[in-house]
């Protein structure tokens, strides 16, 4: 006949060692490391379309690639905490049309007719950003199954800058909407070396695990900070880094 008392310890024991080995192999794998790398999509854009935008004719993502390094570590089963640092370039290609869109425009090509306007433009607006940033995210993680879900800001500094573009088929009124009318069938504008040189904002991720070492995952992150400083009146309103990483990791160890 089994002796329960005994039965019992052992029972006890097996548990114990058993949440030890589980334990011990928890806090060697607290700590991960991943290699990323994504692709985003997006734009610079304000929150809320303006009433000086009548309508967007056209919309483009560029070659906007993310290569970056993650490193997490688990608080417990469930939640965790992650820091990273990426390479990331955001940029698009935007036509719209536009009426009493203020900006700052260069007319002409070199002759004694060139001028650099200020003001209310009517017509139609294209725009190309391409920037670079070193973009370092921090969150905290909850882990659901292979399903992880993160939330967290980012910092980031602007390593090079693009954003520049033409106004066509149109007209400006210098200083303002009273001011002089200007009739323009095409002009210039860069403000790539106006922008400024930092970023911050919202990093919200899911993540699928696929198997130990592979995951998948759609990363949204929206700028708190407008592109253009406050003293800039090139745009006449803010613009902000929206953009949405599709990506894949790696766990290296």
């Amino acid at each position: 006949m089994i002796n329960l008392k005994k039965l019992s310890i052992l029972t006890l024991l097996v548990i114990l060692v058993t949440a030890t080995k589980a334990q011990e192999g928890f806090q060697t794998k607290r700590l991960k490391h991943y290699a990323t790398l994504g692709y985003n999509i997006g734009a610079a854009a304000p929150l809320g379309l303006p009433n000086t935008i009548r309508k967007i004719k056209s919309y483009s993502p560029l070659f906007t690639p993310s290569l970056g390094y993650e490193a997490t570590y688990d608080l417990s089963y469930k939640w965790f905490v992650g820091a990273g640092l990426r390479l990331d370039f955001k940029g698009m290609k935007v036509t719209d049309s536009v009426q009493y869109f203020r900006t700052q425009i260069t007319v002409g090509d070199g002759g004694s007719d060139d001028g650099v306007f200020e003001g209310d433009f009517t017509g139609t607006n294209a725009t190309e950003a391409n920037n670079a940033y070193l973009t370092m995210p921090i969150y905290g993680g909850y882990r659901a199954g292979a399903w992880n879900l993160k939330l967290g800001m980012y910092f980031a500094v602007l390593l090079s800058s693009k954003f520049e573009g033409n106004v066509s088929d149109g007209y400006i009124r210098k200083g303002g909407s009273l001011g002089e009318k200007v009739l323009i069938d095409h002009a210039t504008f860069d403000f790539g070396d106006k922008m400024r040189s930092y970023d911050i904002g919202l990093h919200a991720a899911v993540e699928r695990e696929l198997t130990e070492r592979w995951q998948v995952s759609l990363t949204g992150q929206m700028g708190f900070v407008p592109l253009f400083p406050s003293s800039f009146k090139g745009v006449g309103y803010d613009l902000h880094n929206i953009f949405v990483t599709a990506g894949v990791s790696y766990r290296i160890w």
